[in-house]
């Protein structure tokens, strides 16, 4: 994903954008939460969930296509983890795949159809966040509750220096390309392996010449800005009414499973 888009949409103006951080952070973390630890059926329990990130991302005025555009390529790695379960687990069976002797259970397939609804609506509350944070703001989030000073730090290079590392990556391609066109795969596979490692001899002798400059100028390893995070009232309705919708997520799990 080039990261320029992200942030166009993350300098918008609206209320969603304008709150504290950390409100937002500690929203998208209770939702994620509260989602992972609903029951596997019944499968309507998800529809509250799906409610209020739907809700939020239309509030936001985030466009749909782009945020689902952006889910449809995390989510085969959902996939790969649930495709399986629907062969392998519980003793109900509901028919058998005919010429490959493989039985598909009921229980399996409820649990392979939470685990992607779980991770549909964890992936489109992540991009709320993302989407509508600029990311500094978003890291001056995660050290104020204590993430370690190196992970945030290595997020903030990253995210600084991806658009170089996939422009010396194109720049790469297109020079092996100019010096020979087409040939066999064997060959492609050996050109890329060579081009990986080309890629990554030039980001280390980068990341080092960086870092020699940034301890030149006295960095000890702290990203400091002028801007500062405050609280203000909005922020504290927003984190209320935020709450009280989410507090219906592990309710409905506790009713759905007999324990209220």
């Amino acid at each position: 994903m080039h990261h320029r888009t992200v942030e166009q949409l993350a300098a918008g103006a609206g209320p969603i954008h304008r709150l504290d951080p950390r409100v937002k952070l500690v929203t998208v973390l209770a939702f994620v939460v509260g989602v992972s630890t609903l029951p596997v059926v019944p499968l309507t329990l998800f529809l509250w969930p799906a409610v209020l990130v739907l809700s939020a991302l239309l509030v936001a005025g985030l466009p749909f296509l782009f945020v689902l555009s952006r889910s449809l390529l995390v989510l085969p790695f959902v996939l790969m983890v649930a495709m399986f379960l629907p062969f392998t687990r519980g003793p109900t069976p509901l028919w058998v795949l005919p010429g490959l002797e493989l039985t598909v259970y009921q229980e399996g397939l409820q649990l392979s159809l939470a685990i992607l609804i779980k991770g549909a609506l964890a992936l489109l509350a992540v991009e709320w966040l993302v989407f509508t944070t600029p990311f500094h703001r978003l890291l001056l989030a995660m050290r104020a509750f204590r993430v370690p000073r190196v992970i945030v730090v290595t997020l903030s290079f990253l995210f600084r220096y991806l658009d170089l590392l996939a422009d010396q990556s194109q720049r790469v391609r297109r020079a092996r390309m100019a010096r020979a066109p087409g040939g066999t795969v064997r060959w492609r596979l050996r050109s890329t392996g060579g081009m990986i490692g080309r890629l990554l001899l030039r980001a280390l002798d980068r990341a080092d010449r960086v870092h020699q400059a940034m301890l030149a100028r006295g960095f000890d390893g702290e990203i400091r800005i002028l801007s500062c995070l405050q609280m203000r009232r909005v922020d504290v309705v927003f984190l209320v009414g935020a709450g009280a919708g989410l507090v219906a997520v592990p309710i409905l799990g506790l009713v759905a499973g007999g324990g209220l």
